[in-house]
């Protein structure tokens, strides 16, 4: 009988390896692409001429709504004074719809960026992702400046182009991320609250300058077509292709991944539609993006409108929740992990305590702002809670996407967060149905109540449907029959601790080191 011995495999020497450059570059990438999101969010507040709005809208009859609940401080509308450097006369509406532009065309971008992200690989969806954002930015107060629908047309287009970018970090994770690194990678997703903070604060500072608002497009622009160089140079789509890696890291990344993208196949879309578990992620991420969103687009509005804080007040705790999104992103990645390696639970039920304390935990802290009144420092901490659990989505949503079908992990993401992403246009209009006309504390606590109510029903159906089990439309048939012979009573041969004697006809699994990540 003969004998075969079998090693684990050796990592590159040395702290850094390239794995985390890109690690790095993806997230940065990331940070990007939200700062480049977000910062017209800030800017619009010098875009828009307040004071001639305010005085049109006075003209037209429009009256302050008075609360009777209203929680001390005074709104101000009425009056000549005030600030005139706005260039532009958009009421709130027309401010909704630039605002919304870019989630038009960001849901739509996302399955065909998804599906070139899985046959052309991550890198080059990716780069056409940021480099023509970032034209599209440096171009926006030149479309402002031509007129309301070419701003419109130039947001829808910026989130068209961004459409692929989220799907080509998850399929450069399959690629590029060890199994048991696989939540590590996770803190790429660190880079969306990065962006968020950044652009906020960096965008209030450059408004105030002599360049104005403009400044803010042309600075964010510019850095992502700066970024886009190091991505070209440095980045591959596998490390069988980067031609500089170190032999025995590549070696190791090829060992050791089991659950990656290897075959370029054709998409199976009836079977993929047909899945419960991918119906299961497009409920919580839905959950997700759905307070998200809120937080990102409409917490201003009710820190003024219910809190009566002042501008720069209101910036600050607007950033509060992707401040603690931040710490949350880093101590989900540990949390996670650790769930994962201690193999305790199943990866299907890791993934519903991951994903339930991102859910529940936000919805019962948008129920406890609504029932504390005034009392503005419950709520900002309520607030703050929300953001840092809402980061578990970096982890297992995620996660659980790359988990069920790997080689289709571009395509998956990408159809989950286009329904997910229909939130970034439905909120603004759902909001504002209650708090156009009637912008007092109970309408904005409806607005908790309904989104604590969505978050209890999607998480619901996620708990139920879930799974992290490889789903058998993955791999071809043949390939995988020839797969089950192949690794029939093997936990994870990439890591076999030391040398196992393995004799003809035998196999064990004592002495393995169990693998438990997607």
């Amino acid at each position: 009988m003969s004998a075969a011995v079998t090693t684990a495999p050796q990592d590159s020497a040395g702290f850094w390896k390239t794995r985390y450059t890109m690690l790095l570059l993806n997230t940065l990438g990331l940070a990007i692409s939200y700062a480049t999101r977000v910062n017209i969010s800030v800017a619009i507040v010098d875009m828009v001429n307040g004071t001639a709005l305010r005085e049109r809208e006075a003209a037209e009859g429009t009256q302050l709504v008075r609360d009777p609940d209203s929680c001390p401080g005074e709104l101000v509308l009425e009056g000549p004074g005030g600030r005139k450097e706005g260039e532009f006369v958009w009421d709130m509406y027309m401010q909704g719809e630039i605002l919304a532009g870019f989630y038009y065309g960001y849901t739509v971008g996302h399955i065909p960026g998804g599906v070139l992200a899985d046959r052309f690989g991550g890198k080059v969806v990716l780069l056409f992702g940021i480099l023509v954002s970032s034209i599209l930015t440096v171009l926006t107060p030149l479309s402002a400046w031509a007129g309301y629908y070419v701003l419109f047309t130039n947001r829808v287009l910026q989130g068209l182009a961004q459409g692929g970018i989220i799907p080509a970090i998850q399929t450069t994770v399959c690629t590029w991320a060890p199994d048991h690194e696989r939540s590590l990678f996770s803190i790429i997703f660190l880079g969306i609250c990065v962006g968020t903070l950044v652009s906020m604060a960096v965008t209030g500072i450059l408004c105030e300058t002599i360049g104005g608002w403009p400044l803010s497009f042309y600075f964010f622009g510019g850095v992502g077509l700066l970024w886009c160089v190091p991505w070209f140079f440095q980045a591959a789509d596998s490390p069988s292709q980067h031609p500089s890696i170190d032999p025995a890291e590549r070696n190791y990344i090829k060992a050791t991944i089991q659950s990656a993208a290897k075959k370029k196949l054709p998409v199976p879309w009836k079977s993929i539609m047909s899945t419960p578990a991918v119906w299961a992620l497009i409920a919580i991420m839905i959950t997700f993006d759905w307070i998200f969103y809120l937080l990102i687009t409409s917490l201003p509005q009710y820190i003024a409108q219910v809190l009566h804080f002042d501008i720069r007040s209101n910036g600050i705790i607007s950033a509060i929740p992707h401040i603690t999104g931040g710490a949350g992103n880093l101590i989900f990645v540990w949390f996670t992990g650790f769930l994962l390696r201690k193999g305790r639970v199943s990866k299907t039920c890791t993934f519903r305590i991951i994903n339930g304390l991102g859910t529940l935990v936000p919805a019962a802290a948008l129920v406890v702002v609504a029932l504390m009144g005034c009392d503005s420092t419950v709520i900002i901490v309520m607030l703050a809670l929300s953001g840092f659990f809402i980061a578990t989505d970096c982890t297992g949503s995620y996660l659980n996407m790359q988990a069920i079908a790997p080689n289709y992990a571009g395509t998956i993401v990408g159809i989950v967060n286009m329904f997910a992403n229909l939130t970034g246009i439905a909120i603004p209009y759902i909001v504002g149905a209650f708090t156009n006309t009637n912008p007092t504390r109970s309408a904005w606590n409806a607005v908790f109540y309904l989104s604590s109510a969505v978050a209890a029903v999607s998480y619901l159906i996620y708990a139920v449907f879930t799974t992290a089990d490889e789903q058998p439309w993955n791999v071809p048939p043949s390939e995988r029959a020839q797969k089950a012979t192949a690794n029939e009573g093997i936990e994870n041969t990439a890591f076999d601790k030391g040398v196992t004697p393995m004799a003809d006809g035998d196999r064990t699994q004592k002495g393995r080191w169990k693998a438990n990540v997607p």
